[in-house]
């Protein structure tokens, strides 16, 4: 679990991880480098558990990315099979864990499993997602509906929401774990992406529930931070994965009808991120802290 700047919900999820009896839970925090009292304060609430949470203390913001992925390098250094990664704005049930492990523990072929994310109003925030050819390429299924009955599938989907998803340590590790060059957003698409085209199943377990408050170290899912760095993400993956009918759908939605984003009730800020976002995902230029600082402090 990434921390960057919220030490207190950070260690809000914590606690919730410590109500889950399931043996060999081990949790690993990582501060991106905060520069604030994070590493302290988390440094202090692991100490109170014995053995069952650790923090690795980054000295720099390298990104959720690099975050993660060095989150996952302390898990093989443990000998972990799987792994969870959480972000710092869900809540969640004592009984949320077990169900996943005993899916993937049946069944050698799923490289990962995500549950039903709700909203605190109790909709849908994701039930799993995959590529569409609509405006935004990525699409979070059930956004905004209720959540399907808990009898309802198992389906297998095209990529799991980095907020809840178990994975199989051995199949990230296959396809060369998170990519970093995305720095924060849409590289959870693209690890399902190349998950898949290796042969692996992903799946969205919906008798599984968890809360999600939504986005706390960026300030929402319409802020002008997270539509700038997921509109240059979604370049960067159209260049590595993307298809003519993908690049077709891109040009149409995200770029010829691109002045509807101002009266669609984004917000003009939001819309202006998403269009430099844009613009400069076709120029080529990467994401970093420099980049996104701009957009930090943006109602």
């Amino acid at each position: 679990m990434p921390n960057w700047r919220q030490p207190g919900p950070t260690l809000q999820v914590l606690q919730d991880l410590l109500a889950c009896s399931h043996p060999n839970l081990r949790t690993i925090l990582v501060d991106d480098g905060s520069g604030d009292d994070s590493a302290a304060q988390l440094a202090d609430g692991c100490a109170t558990i014995d053995g069952r949470a650790e923090l690795v203390a980054r000295a720099t913001n390298g990104g959720y990315c690099v975050a993660m992925n060095a989150g996952l390098a302390r898990a093989r250094e443990l000998g972990a099979r799987y792994v969870l990664f959480l972000n710092n704005d869900v809540r969640l049930a004592p009984d949320f864990l077990a169900p996943l492990v005993r899916c993937l523990d049946k069944d050698p072929s799923l490289a990962g499993i995500g549950p039903t994310i709700l909203d605190d109003d109790g909709k849908v925030w994701c039930q799993g997602g995959g590529i569409e050819l609509k405006p935004n390429l990525a699409q979070l299924y059930g956004q905004g509906g209720d959540p399907a009955p808990t009898d309802h599938g198992p389906e297998a989907v095209g990529f799991l929401p980095g907020a809840c998803a178990l994975y199989r340590l051995d199949a990230l590790d296959a396809v060369g774990g998170i990519d970093e060059a995305y720095w924060m957003y849409v590289e959870d698409v693209d690890l399902g992406t190349r998950l898949t085209a290796a042969g692996h199943t992903l799946l969205w377990l919906p008798w599984v529930r968890v809360v999600h408050e939504g986005s706390k170290s960026t300030g929402g899912g319409r802020s002008p931070l997270r539509k700038y760095a997921s509109a240059v993400n979604e370049v960067r993956w159209l260049r590595r994965h993307g298809t003519w009918r993908h690049w077709l759908s891109f040009w149409w939605w995200d770029v010829l009808l691109a002045p509807l984003t101002f009266v669609s009730g984004t917000g003009a800020k939001a819309a202006q991120a998403k269009l430099r976002g844009t613009w400069d995902g076709l120029r080529g230029k990467p994401l970093s802290e420099v980049a996104l600082r701009r957009y930090v402090t943006m109602d």
